[in-house]
């Protein structure tokens, strides 16, 4: 095969769009589905999607050459294997053959490249089912799940992560807004986010470089949003990473899930980006202090999908998602928020339910003593804790590292949602000595023994190791302390809407800390 300078230009591609698109050049007889992204055209039969990328430049990119494309194809292909390898299939050339017809594969003159692809099923992006509202739970935390296997997988890489790096990718999406605003005939609109942003870089590049030295910084997906993750073979598949610049994809691990946290809650889905957000801190072990990065890393990526919308004309889009950056860049004060009771009580679902209302990124950062437990214990997925692990000695070593947890997530500006038993007076003291100098409430559920041990029974997949038996041998404190407000759970709707109503108006700071309204307000040198 032989080379041509063919697609030299976006006019070039017109007659292998048609080829493609009319059915010519795969050899069928009836015209492909045909899909445009920012950078690629996307043809469809009934068992595969050929990826032919846009001859245009970028100010990020340059894909106007041939060689370029093949490139960006290989890489492309390189990737994903390790994220999607069954929805992957191989790099074709597009070939003009001797009587002159364009074809995808075999001998001839190549004109252009495709990466060949399985074709998933129509309506199978998280996308699709985040608008037609049917984006569950279990299918974003299977996301989040391969995308930090990818993540641990991949070598640190301390060359690069630095703040100059972010500061690079700014000044990037300031001339893409500028060129696409200049060719509508319109001014820039995003100076002060561009300045916030700058601002927070600033104030957190000490943590930027301390995450880069630790080895965080690693290549990612790159382009983690909901119309780049699928349904493939009953799998939850993360698919098109960014390949034309591995430079880009190439940051703190944290960046790269931000796209995704930030698409959730572009879309209105903070209860899914909450959840999304603590399983991630999860199964990666992050570090509560990691926890300040997230404003900034998901407005910056704000501020992509704003700078691409300009450049594209969907100016509604990108007052839409500049608006999502600087409200993401304002800060308010935290609230600690901690859920008592003994097993069987609720804790947990009323955790998981009520931490997407409170001020930080993605919510509350839910910190959970059963999580922890088995987190120190280094106990693996099937496996389970004997009742040794519930013994006093155990308990307090926990309970003192929630509240050190809590402290940490505390002054990254995140609330936190502590759930525990909170059976000892010193489980109680510890956490609420997390809570000095911010807004603290403290519930306790009351539930009966009867419904308690039920509910233990019944439980299936859940990560406490409390059996019927642990739940029946715990005792309820004889006194909570004046911080502790009851609350009946029989009823779980109930329960939430009692502890929403709290909040709406519960007490001030921790004990440190003067009484008042806990109701989050602006803090003092706001980045917005």
């Amino acid at each position: 095969m032989t080379q041509s300078g063919l697609t030299g230009s976006m006019d070039g591609q017109a007659e292998i769009i048609a080829a493609i698109e009319g059915g010519a050049a795969t050899g069928e007889s009836r015209p492909l589905k045909r899909l445009d992204t920012h950078m690629s055209r996307v043809f469809l039969n009934s068992t595969r999607a050929y990826k032919l990328k846009r001859s245009v430049r970028h100010a990020f990119c340059d894909m106007t050459s041939l060689e370029a494309r093949r490139q960006a194809c290989e890489a492309e292909f390189a990737v994903n294997q390790a994220l999607a390898p069954d929805l992957y299939e191989a790099v074709l050339p597009v070939v003009r053959g001797p009587d002159g017809a364009i074809r995808i594969g075999g001998e001839g003159e190549v004109a252009d490249y495709v990466v060949s692809m399985q074709r998933f099923a129509d309506g199978a992006l998280l996308r699709d089912m985040a608008d037609a509202g049917r984006l569950e739970a279990d299918i974003v935390l299977q996301a989040v799940t391969a995308v930090a296997a990818f993540q641990a997988g991949q070598p640190p890489d301390r060359k690069v992560g630095h703040a100059a790096d972010y500061q690079r990718i700014i000044s990037g999406l300031r001339r893409t807004e500028a060129a696409g605003a200049g060719g509508l005939g319109l001014t820039p609109a995003s100076d002060i986010l561009f300045g916030a942003l700058e601002r927070e870089l600033t104030r957190i590049s000490p943590l930027v470089e301390a995450r880069r030295r630790s080895g965080w910084v690693r290549r990612g997906h790159g382009d983690l949003h909901l119309g780049n993750i699928c349904i493939f073979r009953g799998q939850v598949t993360p698919f098109d990473a960014l390949e034309f610049d591995p430079a880009l994809a190439t940051a703190d691990v944290i960046y790269d899930i931000a796209f995704l946290l930030m698409d959730l809650c572009a879309g209105g889905l903070d209860d899914l980006a909450n959840r999304a957000m603590n399983h991630y801190w999860d199964i990666l072990v992050q570090a509560e202090d990691a926890l300040a990065l997230l404003p900034f890393f998901m407005a910056l990526r704000a501020a992509v999908r704003m700078a691409v919308s300009v450049e594209a004309g969907a100016l509604a889009d990108a007052a839409r998602y500049r608006s999502l950056g600087l409200e993401l860049l304002h800060r308010r004060r935290p609230i600690l928020l901690a859920i008592g009771g003994l097993s069987g009580a609720g804790k947990s679902t009323l955790a998981k339910a009520v931490a997407a209302d409170l001020p930080g990124a993605c919510g509350a950062r839910v910190l959970r003593t059963d999580a922890l437990r088995r987190t120190e214990a280094r106990i693996g997925v099937g496996e389970r804790l004997g009742g040794e692990a519930y013994r006093h000695q155990g308990r307090a070593r926990i309970y003192r590292l929630l509240a050190e947890r809590a402290r940490e997530a505390l002054l990254a500006h995140t609330s936190v949602v502590a759930d525990g038993t909170f059976q000892e007076d010193t489980a109680r003291a510890a956490i609420e000595g997390a809570a000095r100098d911010v807004a603290f409430l403290a519930i306790w559920l009351d539930v009966p023994a009867q419904t308690r041990i039920v509910r233990v029974a019944q439980r299936q997949g859940d990560i406490s190791d409390a059996t019927p038996e642990i739940a029946l041998q715990q005792v309820e404190p004889a006194t909570l302390g004046e911080s502790w407000q009851r609350i009946d759970a029989c009823g779980a709707t109930e329960a939430l809407a009692e502890v929403r109503r709290r909040l709406a108006a519960p007490p001030g700071p921790g004990p440190a800390g003067d009484r008042g309204s806990a109701r989050p307000a602006p803090e003092d040198g706001v980045t917005a």
